[in-house]
């Protein structure tokens, strides 16, 4: 194993092991032992266990991302409604992966608060959300299908609005479906940007089975809590 490669695989163990027992709960010898690695090499990367965790949620970012990327490559939803849509979309927990995330991300958001050079990293990835949706609404603007509204606000609100539903989804309410939410956030925000009708949204993905004597990273977390996504601004409208 390369020092990188070794650096990866410490990395992706910690990922998981976050997702599934939080941050507080996450041991160095536990993430050895799933990474394949010997706690020193854990400790040659990484020289305290808050910056592994730290180095790990900033992986799960990157990887966001580059999945964004590819989620917003579609030419065939390049107009600003179908790119709306899938914007909203990008904000709910689709899939096991994305509630996967959404509990790594609460962990960086719940610990913020203590931290300066963690509430900074919070501010840039809540920037790097809102960017491309307020760019869509201003193409919505200057197409002429989005009416009577300010790129920025709307943006602030969607994710308001997108953020508490998903934390009611990953935590199970049972007064919420993933249908329905998706239904509340696109009508609300297609009021928002004065559009007339539904969004165009794509079918939702299918229920993702339980897992039955799968490896740990299939088995779904103990703790519910939030993630938040990061869309790159570059990639956007």
């Amino acid at each position: 194993m390369s020092a990188n490669d070794g650096r990866e695989r410490i990395l992706r163990a910690a990922l998981e092991l976050i997702a599934r027992d939080g941050f507080d709960g996450v041991r160095i010898a536990d993430i050895a032992r799933r990474a394949g690695a010997s706690t020193a090499l854990v400790h040659y990367h990484f020289s305290t266990r808050a910056q592994l965790l730290t180095a790990s949620l900033a992986q799960s970012l990157s990887t966001a991302e580059a999945r964004l990327a590819r989620h917003t490559g579609d030419e065939q939803r390049s107009a600003p409604p179908e790119r709306f849509a899938d914007l909203i979309d990008f904000g709910l927990p689709l899939t096991h992966d994305d509630v996967m995330e959404w509990r790594l991300w609460s962990e960086l958001e719940m610990r913020a608060a203590g931290s300066p050079e963690l509430a900074r990293s919070l501010a840039a990835l809540n920037d790097r959300i809102m960017q491309p949706l307020a760019a869509t609404v201003a193409a919505g603007l200057d197409e002429g299908v989005f009416h009577d509204c300010v790129p920025d606000e709307v943006a602030t609100v969607a994710l308001a609005l997108l953020t508490g539903l998903a934390t009611r989804l990953v935590a199970g309410d049972p007064a919420l479906t993933l249908a329905e939410a998706r239904r509340l956030a696109g009508r609300q925000l297609a009021l928002s940007v004065g559009f007339p009708g539904e969004l165009p949204f794509r079918p939702l993905p299918p229920p993702p089975a339980p897992a039955a004597d799968g490896p740990p990273e299939a088995t779904p977390p103990e703790r519910p809590s939030r993630r938040r996504r990061a869309p790159r601004a570059g990639s956007r409208p």
